[in-house]
């Protein structure tokens, strides 16, 4: 009984150990596309994003958020289907 119970100690220890060290991952948002979609230019970590259907879209820069903010609904659905991942 008493191996059973160093057993679970150490299999919970090392789930804890684990996770922590995977904290900061998935508090980091991630952007639904690798390249902008107004540009296709590359996306970097950094770069601006929005919130759109429920995640982070990603941008290369402050200039095309600013234009993907005046795009209506359809031309941002078609822009987004163009460069999904």
């Amino acid at each position: 009984m008493k191996n059973l119970l160093r057993a679970a100690v150490v299999c919970l220890s090392l789930s804890l150990l684990g996770g922590c060290a995977n904290q900061s991952d998935k508090n980091a948002p991630v952007a639904m596309n690798v390249a902008c979609v107004l540009t296709g230019d590359a996306v970097e970590a950094s770069s601006p994003t929005v919130d759109y259907m429920g995640g982070k879209l990603a941008f290369c820069c402050d200039k095309c958020v600013s234009k993907w903010s005046t795009m209506d609904d359809a031309a941002k659905k078609t822009a987004f289907d163009a460069r999904k991942k």
